[in-house]
Parts: structure tokens; sequence; C-alpha cells
């Protein structure tokens, strides 16, 4: 049967438009174009040629080739034939795109497996736990839980690194924006870090537990179909085995021994960087021992710092080499090693002794003049002159002069330099830039039993000024002193005020949280 379209012809005097005709084929064309279309895009998907295609329809080569271009039309049995073939509606072969109506389908079938597949593992969950026994399910939960809390630390880490970087970058904008954006970023990373922990824990449920449930089931139901029936026995009940959940090597604790072997690893990498610090430190210390040969002339003192330094050594040397053995899975002597270790602490405790003893032949000088230099500055005075003596002992000298000089007690191993603060204030700090010389004093003096005072600050300060300057320059230091002080107060209550501010919007938050759930 031919598939034809007949044009309906408009009744003499009708207003029917003159137009239905073209519109009538229009459409003829529209769908002659879409089914030719769709042909070519189904026989190409199903790796067909015309003439494969033309031998299953029983028709010529030549009539899929016009039907391909729009020059023919198939009959009606011949596109019932198609859509038979390939699994597809008349009204979709003709009218619309394949493409469309395959991706909705595929979309369709994909939800339908992810719905099925959820519900099919709440059910082998429930079976599971149905069969699985006590320790089975003690072991289950108390997994779960660790892998939890896991991945619970590692979101918060994540979550809290994340809001450092976010605040960072955005440190210049304006603190309401500033504040939308980080609490933006820090729900979407909490609910990402969520739903991660959620798939990850659903997935290690699957391998390690629902995987190998049904492995049980499927043998369970081989064994069953492979055992011959007996027609004349009636079952009425039949209660299931208890089964054991476990991985597939067989081994109950296998994921455990992971975690384990992952925390071991963890201490590993951060017991490597505390043998790095035992290197340096050992370092120093025979850097110790060499210099402790400078003090030979205490005696006693000089035994035993040598015996401490030496134990403190040993000491190092054997964590050294029980981290290294630890980290590298290496056999240890652990009694050599004890035994090594406490030998090192007697010597210590010995030496410490020694060292104690010789120290109480020593002289203590808390201030030594001999070490002693001065240096002066002198400046023109003027009514704003403000000199810094806040944290120095400044005795004042009354002079004939209309300047001021200024006077430092330092260390002579030391210098003294001024400079001039933002609001005018003279200043002074101290530099020693040869500390090898004070480094020669100090051995110099432990040979001569002297333990002396090698401050490398200002140690007093002497302004000689006349009586009139003496007073201007006390009243600018109270001056200064007062403008500080109310400077500190007025930063406190700005401080006061955005706290106060700050927990006013806090809880404005929450009664506007309040009022939306409501």
């Amino acid at each position: 049967m031919q598939l034809k379209f007949y044009k309906k012809q408009p009744k003499v005097g009708s207003s029917q438009p003159v137009e239905l005709d073209k519109i009538i084929c229009e459409k003829e064309e529209n769908m002659n174009n879409q089914f030719s279309e769709n042909l070519k895009k189904i026989r190409k998907e199903q790796n067909l040629s015309q003439e494969e295609l033309a031998d299953e329809l029983g028709v010529s080569r030549q009539a899929i080739s016009k039907w391909e271009s729009s020059q023919a039309y198939p009959e009606m049995d011949k596109i019932i034939m198609l859509c038979d073939k390939f699994n597809l509606n008349i009204d979709d072969l003709l009218h619309r795109d394949i493409k469309e109506v395959k991706g909705e389908e595929e979309s369709k079938k994909k939800l339908n497996n992810s719905i099925y597949g959820f519900l099919k593992n709440i059910t082998n969950t429930i079976n599971m736990f149905s069969r699985m026994t006590f320790k089975s399910k003690v072991k289950c939960i108390f997994e779960q839980i660790l892998i939890g809390l896991i991945l619970l630390v590692l979101s918060a880490i994540i979550v809290a690194a994340l809001d450092l970087l976010v605040s960072n970058l955005t440190s210049f904008l304006p603190f309401k924006v500033e504040l939308f954006i980080e609490r933006l970023f820090e729900g979407i990373s909490i609910v990402a870090c969520l739903i991660a922990s959620l798939v990850i824990m659903g997935h290690v449920f699957k391998a390690r537990y629902l995987n190998y449930y049904e492995e049980v089931k499927d043998k369970e139901n081989s064994k069953e179909d492979n055992c011959s029936s007996d027609d004349n026995k009636i079952i009425l009940d039949k209660k299931e085995n208890k089964i054991i959940i476990r991985d597939p090597k067989h081994s109950d604790y296998r994921f455990l021994r992971g975690l384990y072997k992952i925390l071991i690893m963890v201490v590993k990498f951060f017991l490597a960087w505390f043998a790095l610090f035992v290197i340096f430190g050992i370092i120093f210390l025979l850097i110790g021992l060499v210099l402790s040969f400078l003090t030979v002339k205490t005696g006693l003192f000089f035994v035993g710092l040598l015996f401490a330094i030496i134990s403190l050594s040993l000491i190092g040397l054997i964590i050294l080499l029980a981290l290294i053995n630890f980290i590298f899975n290496r056999k240890s002597n652990k009694k050599m090693m004890i035994y090594g270790f406490i030998l090192s602490v007697v010597v210590f405790g010995i030496g410490a002794g020694l060292t104690f003893l010789g120290s109480l032949s020593f002289d203590v000088i808390e201030m030594d003049n001999s070490l002693l230099k001065t240096q002066s500055f002198e400046h023109n005075m003027t009514i704003d002159t403000v000199i810094d003596t806040h944290y120095y002992d400044v005795e004042y000298i009354e002079t004939n002069t209309n300047n001021v000089k200024v006077e430092y007690a330092v260390n002579k191993y030391c210098d003294v330099y001024e400079y001039t603060e933002e609001d005018d204030t003279l200043s002074a700090y101290v530099d020693c830039k040869n500390p090898m010389r004070m480094v020669r004093a100090v051995v110099k003096n432990l040979g001569d039993k002297k333990i002396t005072n090698m401050s490398t600050n200002i140690e007093s300060v002497k302004i000689y000024a006349n009586k009139a300057n003496i007073e201007i320059l006390e009243n600018n230091v109270i001056k200064r002193e007062q403008e500080i002080e109310e400077r500190n107060n007025t930063l406190n209550n700005y401080e006061n005020e955005i706290n106060r501010l700050e927990n006013e919007n806090e809880q404005l938050r929450e009664q506007i949280d309040t009022l939306r759930n409501e």
C-alpha cells in the first residue's frame, strides 16, 4: 500500500486561505526529510550498508537510496518493519529526531538503573545484616564509624585550609562582602566534603560487604540449583544459615590492618622530620664538644661539661638510630640500645654534678664596668625635642650649654646608633657587628672562673643640658607618654565598639534565621 497525501480543494466562494495547500506541502516535505535523516542515522548506527538493509526489508538498494535522499517514500508495511526491527514507534521514526529520542530513553534508563541500584543496595544491606553473625555486625559498624571519623578530620582540615585561603584572597574587599564570600565558600566546601564523604563511605561499604554478600548468595543459589530435588518432600520452612562477611582473601581484619599501615606511614613521616632535628642537635653538641676545650683551665667544670656533652651526644645517636630503624623497618639490638641509653643518662648525671661543683668556685659579676664604654651625641635644642627614655635609666645633668648632649653606656664590643621615629622622637639602638669578640671575652672570663653579664642593651643614659632645656625635655617626655596612653585608650575603645557591633550583628542574624525558619 502506497502512503499518499491528498490535498483538500477549497469550496468555491469559501473563505479558506489559499496558503493551505502550501502549508500541507511543507509539512509533507518536512516529514519526508525527517524520515530520511532518521533512516540514515539508524542504518549507520547499526553498521548496515544500503544493500544489507535492502535485503532485510526485501527491497532494492535503489529504493533505500531514494528513501534516504527524500526522492521516494516507503509503503506502510515497510515502515512497520523498520519500527519492529529497530524497536521504534512510527511517530518517532517519521516526526522526531532519533538522537533526541534515544537521548531521552538513555536518560530515563540511567535514572531507572540508578534508582533500582540504590533500592537493591538497601535491600541487600537489610538482608545482609539479618544474616550476619554478631561479630561481623560489630566489626562492620566499627569500620564505618572509624572511616567516618577519618573523613570528618580530613574534611575539617580541608574546610579550614579553604577558609584561610579565601580570607587571605578577599582581605582587600569591604568587610560585609568579605564575610559573605567567606560564608558562601565555607558552606559550599562543607556540602562538598559531606557529599564526598558519603560517596566514599558508600563505595567502601559496597566493596567491603555488599559485593561479598552477593558472591555468597550466588554460591548458595548455585549449590541449591545443583542439588537434586525430591518431589515427594515438601519443605514448609527453611532457616537460613548465619554468614560471616569477610573480604575476598578471607581476612577478618585486613581492612583494619590497611588503616593501621596508613597510620604508621603518617607517624613515620613526622618521625622523619623529628630525626632531622635530632641530627642538627647532634651537630651542635659536637660543635659544643670542640668549644668546651677552650675552658680546659677551669678544671672540674671542664671535666663535667665534657662528660655532659658526650653523654648527650650518645643519647642523641641512640634516639636517631632507633628512629632510622623504625622508619626503614630495620631490626634493632634493643638490649644494647637500652643499656647504652641508661649508661649515657648516668654519665650525663655525673657530668652535670661535676659541672655544678666546678661552677661553685666561679665569681658571678652582675655588672662589670670594665666591659662598658660610653658614646655621646650632641643635638640642637628645640621646643619640640623629645628623647625616648622609656626603656633606660636616665640621669639629667645640668650644664651651661644651650645644646643637648646624650651619653649612652653600652657593651664595649657594641656600638650605639641614633634615629628619629615617625613622631620626631629621638631613639637609639645597639648593634654588635663582631660577636666573636664577645665569645672570646666570655671564654676568657670562664678561664678566669668569672661569669660576667655580657648584655648587649643600653645600660644607662645621661642627658647634659641647662636647667630650662631639662624642664622642656622632661615635660615633652611626659606629654608624649600621655599622648601614647590616650592613643592606646582610643584604640581600645574602637576595638570594644567593633566587638560590640559584631555581637549585635550576630544576634540580628540569629533572629533573622529564626524568623525565616518560622
